[in-house]
């Protein structure tokens, strides 16, 4: 990931963050590293654990940031989610996959957040 991207990814996620809290969910960790790999934002909102997806970008050129959420991402990002609720004994517990969705402007103020509830439902 180049320099420009990290930078636009660590801005997104922290507006991501302060979007979610404002909208009533309780944020439990951010950037957690699991043996797959990384789940943005952890949270809680009401009896569910919701795992976010935070896709960034400055330039429409490719269209909206959660168009970037393929089906291999998808598939990821649910496998890093039951790795992490295996670790603690939640896998029957109830939880969702959601995507906040950043479009930036060239200084990287927030043009707009959108949140996408259960972005990603469990296919196998």
């Amino acid at each position: 990931m180049g320099r420009e991207n990290k930078i636009t990814g660590m801005r997104g996620e922290k507006m991501a963050v302060k979007f979610l809290k404002k909208n009533g969910y309780k944020i439990l960790k951010t950037n957690f590293r699991t043996p797959l790999g990384e789940i943005d934002v952890i949270a809680r909102q009401k009896d569910v654990t919701v795992f976010v997806e935070v896709k960034t970008r400055i330039s429409s050129s490719f269209g909206p940031p959660c168009l970037s959420v393929t089906r291999a991402k998808q598939r990821h990002i649910i496998n890093n989610a039951l790795c992490y609720l295996k670790g603690r004994g939640l896998v029957y517990s109830n939880w969702r996959i959601d995507v906040v969705s950043i479009k930036l402007d060239h200084e990287y103020k927030a043009k707009s957040i959108e949140l996408i509830e259960n972005a990603v439902e469990e296919q196998y």
